[in-house]
């Protein structure tokens, strides 16, 4: 469990900016599974960097999950992508798998919020795929994610029912 409280900074009319605007409790014990998230996006190893560039700008995405046969091979991101196309500047013949960063760890979809808050700081890894018990892709998380589960669990109070 983690407990916060939220110092004011948009300092509202007749807040001073030490106020307490928010407090709330977040169970750093859920499930990832339970945490609201975009669909999976999954590329094939075999993709080349540029169709896999052109694939997540079409999905609006940041990242993807590498995945063969429902596997998780890793996580390649538009920055592993872009920091890689001038290897071929068609950006037809480099596999994604020869830019994707390596040492990807999945997620277990009963693994806690928690565990993939640790993993994502230690690993410095922002984007983790996420496998059902038989190591079938179900999904993916990201930093994006986590930052708008907290946010949503955030009460926003007055500050005199902050301070009762």
């Amino acid at each position: 469990m983690f407990d916060f409280d939220v110092r004011g900074t948009l300092e509202p009319e007749g807040h001073r900016g030490n106020d307490v605007l928010a407090l709330g409790t977040v169970h750093l014990g859920t499930p990832v599974a339970d945490v609201p998230r975009a669909p999976v996006l999954a590329l094939a190893p075999e993709l080349s960097v540029g169709a896999a560039i052109e694939a997540l700008r079409r999905a609006r995405r940041g990242a993807a999950v590498v995945a063969r046969d429902q596997r998780p091979l890793g996580v390649v991101t538009e920055r592993d992508l872009l920091a890689h196309a001038d290897l071929d500047p068609e950006g037809r013949r480099v596999a994604i798998t020869n830019v994707m960063p390596l040492g990807h760890e999945p997620l277990r979809a009963g693994d806690t919020v928690g565990a993939a808050l640790r993993r994502m700081c230690q690993m410095r890894q922002w984007h983790l795929a996420i496998v059902a018990g038989d190591g079938r892709l179900v999904g993916s998380l990201d930093v994006a994610d986590l930052a708008m589960w907290l946010r949503d669990r955030m009460t926003l109070l007055s500050v005199e029912a902050a301070v009762e």
